[in-house]
């Protein structure tokens, strides 16, 4: 007698069970990063061994789907705790909602600390107009005047960003930039902060795209200012 034969999608039995634990890994792997790739390999591990348990009865099959158990769980309890322990000062907040809004606790922090929190004087230079800039800057308190040959052009003001125009890319400076009062700044080596995010490319994906904002918030609003003139 021939064996017959035939495909099926087989979700009697439990396979079910099997099947979603198949989607919800499939789904962690593309899902953003932490906490929720961590999360759902969690849960497909729980429902990977569920199946191998109550309908397989697959002992090699439960054993690995406990291992990934066990690392998906303690991966994500170490974020948990790494986000719990990450505390920010008022300053320190401030800075991480300008820029670092989208990134973990815990990697804002690590980013945080690359850079150095100091208090300038009034008239000190920032930035040199057609040198490289040596720093990412970001005005906490205070206020800074940007020069462009000598001719005044804009003000920097609390919360924004200066350097980011071309920090990332190394290229020279577009314009001076001087504090017109006493201010206080967070500001990291634009040669660090290259090496950093060359080593942590979730970061610079992040940053890139906060300071193409602010960029363009800028540059809309000197438009409306020029159409205002």
């Amino acid at each position: 007698m021939p064996l017959e034969t035939g495909l099926g999608l087989g979700l009697a039995n439990g396979a079910w069970l099997g099947h979603m634990a198949f989607l919800m890994l499939a789904i962690a792997l593309i899902a953003p990063p932490m906490p929720w790739m961590r999360v759902g390999i969690v849960i497909a591990s729980l429902a990977g061994f569920g199946y191998a348990v109550g309908f397989a009865g697959d002992l090699g099959l439960a054993f690995w789907f406990a291992v990934l158990f066990v690392i998906g769980a303690s991966m994500l309890t170490r974020y948990l705790l790494a986000e719990k322990s990450s505390r920010f000062s008022a300053e320190e907040e401030a800075l991480r909602s300008s820029f670092m809004s989208e990134m973990t606790r815990a990697n804002a922090r690590h980013l945080m600390d690359q850079g150095n929190w100091i208090t300038g004087r009034h008239g000190e230079v920032l930035i040199n107009e057609g040198e490289a800039i040596s720093h990412l800057f970001y005005l906490h308190d205070g206020g800074a005047a940007i020069s462009f040959h000598g001719q005044p052009v804009g003000q920097v003001r609390c919360g924004d960003l200066i350097g980011d125009a071309t920090a990332l890319s190394g290229e020279p400076a577009t314009g001076t930039v001087r504090l017109t009062t006493d201010s206080r700044f967070w500001c990291v080596s634009a040669p660090k902060l290259r090496q950093y995010l060359d080593l942590h490319p979730d970061a610079r994906t992040v940053i890139e795209r906060q300071i193409n904002s602010a960029l363009d918030r800028k540059l809309r609003a000197a438009n409306a200012a020029l159409a205002a003139g």
